[in-house]
């Protein structure tokens, strides 16, 4: 019986993680605390050895607060669905969605097919009719977060009226137009140095507070075929009769720097009492040596 429990645990890794944690802890922290306990007493050493253990967890914390890429890590940014209307943006409930006109663009796949620098020669012409909303193309990385965030909405709320979405919804239907407006001030093209300043002047003592940001994807949905055998999958092309389905989302920022904010305050916290408390220890320590009675002399 003991053999087949220790295979067991060899060959699970979940418990085998709680083991080498729960070892490093007892040898690493248990030696520490073992040598003060032998030196100084056990609550003193107790105390002083949480005292330095919550000191680095202060530090650690810290460090995670501050670069928001390592160690304890909140939940990341990402775009969330908010709505999807059809056809057209009229019944938003999103107010700046609803003045929303495409009739004056040219097609989707045209755009699409444009080089950056094409794109960014017709922007402020394209731009001047859309309300505020700027283009969002697909060579842009915003376009690809917000693109799986609508694949992963229609593949859990399939639309069984336009025959999208469920399992292989992102093969159900194709983007066509992508906008964007909100959030905080960008930089311009060509920016220099004095632009980058500014911008990041503005961005993080003026605008205390994140500006909403939203992004309007739409997406139409494609005539099913079947792939003859040997041959490459058909082109998907878009179903005339059924209309054009605009995907309103929302940029949420996530947390990701919540929980090493957490540790550290909470870390601090601890430290700080610990510290009072060893420096009144101390002090109770020196008036009692202070009430020791004079020897008197011969």
């Amino acid at each position: 019986m003991l053999l087949h429990t220790l295979a067991g645990i060899a060959w699970d890794p979940q418990i085998r993680g709680f083991l080498a944690t729960l070892v490093g802890v007892v040898v690493l922290m248990g030696s520490v605390y073992l040598l003060l306990v032998t030196n100084i007493g056990a609550r003193l050493g107790f105390m002083i050895a949480s005292a330095a253990f919550f000191g680095w967890l202060m530090l650690m914390g810290g460090v995670w607060w501050v670069y928001g890429t390592i160690g304890m890590l909140g939940e990341a940014p990402h775009w969330e669905v908010v709505e999807t209307v059809y056809p057209g943006t009229e019944a938003a409930g999103l107010e700046e969605a609803r003045s929303l006109d495409t009739s004056g663009l040219p097609p989707a796949e045209e755009l699409n097919d444009l080089a950056p620098e094409e794109l960014d020669e017709m922007r402020p012409a394209l731009e001047d009719d859309l309300d505020g909303w700027l283009l969002l193309p697909e060579s842009n990385r915003a376009f690809g977060e917000a693109k799986a965030a609508v694949d992963e909405y229609f593949a859990e709320h399939e639309d069984v009226a336009l025959e999208i979405g469920g399992e292989g919804a992102a093969d159900t239907y194709i983007a066509t137009y992508s906008f964007e407006r909100g959030g905080k001030e960008r930089l311009p093209d060509d920016p220099s140095r004095i632009d980058r300043l500014v911008t990041k002047f503005k961005t993080t003592f003026i605008e205390l507070k994140h500006p909403p940001r939203y992004a309007i994807i739409q997406v139409h949905p494609v005539i099913k075929q079947e792939a003859e055998p040997g041959q490459a999958p058909p082109l998907p092309e878009p179903d005339p009769d059924k209309p054009v389905v605009s995907v309103i989302m929302q940029r949420d920022l996530g947390d990701v720097r919540f929980p090493g904010a957490m540790l550290t305050i909470f870390s601090g916290i601890m430290f700080g009492v610990l510290c009072v408390q060893l420096h009144r220890r101390d002090q109770r320590v020196a008036q009692v040596r202070a009430l020791v009675p004079a020897i008197p002399e011969p």
